[in-house]
């Protein structure tokens, strides 16, 4: 897991966004008509900052779980801030082992690859769609190691699948702005899909309740979820 400390000590604010392609797509369309490069507009996402309190001088601690991205370190670079890089989607117990592990094997590798220092406590996850990657124990197991670096005020944002008729694209995320999300496509070879209805989802990963939701025209639910700690 890649960390990256960023030591500005300005708020964030709005920016003029990079430039990632020549032509843009309709905000409200998180389709699969999407290009290598893209930009998607987010207001839950935009909600996200609002709802986050921080203090004058206060250090931010993200979770990003894909690999650092250059939007993603430029757009907080806007703020006192540490970044903690995961790129789960490259774990190799992710990929090859999950199906076949149990939940408290997987704890174990969960804690392994976050492996924050002992004080850590996030202020913000983002989940990105990594959690439709995930069986019910490696939910469960993913729930749990990373529980203990949350707080009351810990937010995240993820995109949802809640059942198999949706299609889940490979595709990489990253941070442009407080309302963008920049689209790659992913090279690696796509994980095997794992829906989760919204039941299961709460039950398993138990530590957050969805805050705010919307269900996208692509059929995936964007979410905002809050610490439950």
């Amino acid at each position: 897991m890649s960390t990256a400390p960023l030591n500005s000590d300005t708020h964030f604010r709005a920016k003029a966004k990079r430039k990632v392609i020549p032509q843009r797509h309709d905000p409200r369309d998180l389709t699969s008509a999407i290009p290598d490069v893209g930009e998607l507009h987010s207001k839950i996402l935009e909600s996200l900052f609002e709802q986050l309190d921080v203090g004058v001088g206060t250090c931010l601690t993200v979770f990003d779980v894909g690999p650092a991205v250059p939007e993603t370190v430029d757009f907080f670079a806007q703020t006192r801030c540490r970044l903690h890089f995961a790129d789960l989607f490259s774990e190799r117990f992710v990929r090859h082992q999950q199906h076949n592990a149990a939940e408290g094997i997987l704890l174990k590798d969960f804690q392994r690859a976050l492996h924050f220092p002992p004080d850590t406590k996030i202020d913000i996850c983002l989940f990105w769609d990594f959690l439709n990657y995930l069986d019910e124990p490696a939910l469960g197991a993913f729930n749990a190691a990373l529980r203990p670096f949350m707080h009351k005020g810990t937010l995240a944002h993820g995109f949802g699948v809640l059942n198999a008729k949706t299609t889940l694209l490979n595709k990489q995320y990253g941070l442009a702005d407080r309302d963008t999300i920049v689209v790659r496509s992913r090279h690696e070879e796509q994980l095997v899909p794992h829906p989760h209805s919204l039941a299961h989802l709460k039950r398993t990963l138990c530590g957050f309740d969805i805050n705010r939701s919307t269900l996208l025209s692509d059929g995936r639910l964007e979410m905002l979820l809050q610490s439950v700690n």
